[in-house]
């Protein structure tokens, strides 16, 4: 996994190099969201399926992303938000005449259209005993285990297992980068923090022979503190998935921490929860609510650094079964099964980009909808569509060590 992301991410910087030497100066304004969305697809194409999506050059890829970017725009619209919440009281309008559910649609079933060649490429390659080839048999990728799993007494019918394969391209890729996006914006307002992390990714490389770190020296929280800490604080301020949801599977009774008084004045110290019942998850709200964190609007990594940790609520306060006490990434037995990939991913697209380019703010106000995940566009400029404008550069030499 790790090499296919690294190798990934250095085509992705070497488009991005090229696109801006086509600017004056080799600086200009460039849509940071254009150009993650490319990448993260790249990644879980090639780390999921084996599928080169080609950093978004072939036709196929472009209607996936244009596809999602069409659903962001539309999901700005009250009336589309309106059907998307009445979808969810009668799932049988699903299939009703709404252009928001039409263009959804046609993202699925173009992704679906990619997954049947590759089964059917993979059923091509059966041995002649009826087993799975070598490029299958051997193969550690979802898709490749998905197909494995499929031939067992429980497995995934074809259907399930397109479905699935939608599934992880959709959450794998476009939350990805929603989550860049927003980091680049905070650290194009903050040049300082910018400077610190390239001097911490070219302290770490002096001290070891000028080599990378390798998966587990970022995944470890000690070897890049400060990059370790600015994720934690990203997505704590831009969750990928800004909510989730769970239906209930019996009654149960969900006791309070904390007893909530009624208007009526009557103190609750327990909710009852009916068989059926949807149980909302506001994410976001949880990881800006003001009784739990300091400053739960402004981006401060080093609240993460462990010198300021009497700063961070109590582990008692938090989802112990979350990735680093949150529900960023789900948690318990139904925590997001790629959530360690996404960390790396995104640990190595911002030590990347921050080691080739300089960010710098636009100005521009960005207002923020949650469209599935967290959509930006900006404000005055509605018409344009989700975007993340920055202001980029080349990091000098000087500045890079």
């Amino acid at each position: 996994m790790a090499p296919t992301i690294l190798e990934c991410t250095e085509r992705y910087i070497t488009a991005l190099e090229n696109h801006l030497l086509m600017h004056p100066g080799a600086t200009g304004v460039v849509d940071v969201q254009e150009w993650t969305s490319k990448v993260t697809l790249d990644i879980i194409g090639r780390v999921g399926f084996g599928h080169d999506f080609m950093l978004g050059e072939n036709p196929d890829t472009k209607r996936i992303l244009d596809g999602w970017k069409n659903q962001a725009n539309m999901g700005f619209d009250r009336s589309a938000m309106l059907g998307m919440a009445l979808l969810r009281l009668f799932p049988a309008l699903s299939s009703a005449p709404v252009e928001a559910l039409k263009a959804q649609e046609r993202t699925r079933e173009t992704i679906k259209s990619i997954a049947r060649a590759i089964v059917q490429e993979a059923k091509d390659n059966l041995s002649e005993d009826g087993g799975w080839g070598e490029k299958v048999k051997g193969a550690t990728d979802i898709i490749s285990l998905l197909l494995k799993a499929s031939v067992t007494d429980h497995g995934l019918t074809e259907d399930e297992l397109l479905d699935n394969i939608v599934t992880f391209v959709v959450a794998g890729h476009e939350t990805a980068s929603g989550t860049v996006n927003y980091t680049l914006l905070e650290l194009a307002r903050n040049p300082e923090l910018q400077a610190q992390i390239r001097k911490e990714l070219a302290d770490f490389r002096s001290a070891h022979g000028g080599r990378e770190p390798t998966f587990d020296e970022y995944m470890s929280g000690t070897k890049l503190p400060l990059l370790d800490a600015v994720t934690k604080e990203a997505l704590r301020m831009y969750p990928a998935a800004p909510q989730t949801e769970r239906i209930a599977t019996k009654d149960d009774i969900l006791p309070l921490r904390n007893p909530i008084i009624t208007e009526d004045g009557k103190t609750l110290t327990e909710l009852r929860i009916k068989k059926g019942q949807t149980i909302f998850f506001p994410v976001l709200g949880i990881n800006r609510i003001t009784s739990r964190w300091n400053d739960p609007d402004v981006f401060r990594p080093d609240r993460w650094l462990p010198e300021n940790a009497h700063e961070l609520p109590d582990k008692s306060q938090l989802a112990s079964a979350g990735w680093n006490g949150s529900l960023v990434f789900s948690a318990g037995s139904r925590i997001c099964i790629g959530y360690r990939m996404a960390l790396f991913e995104f640990k190595v697209l911002l030590a990347s980009m921050l080691r080739r380019f300089a960010f710098e703010d636009e100005g521009v106000k960005l207002e923020f909808k949650q469209v599935g995940s967290l959509q930006p566009r900006v404000v005055g400029r509605e018409s344009e569509g989700v975007q993340v404008p920055i202001k980029m550069s080349f990091v000098e030499e000087d500045d890079e060590f």
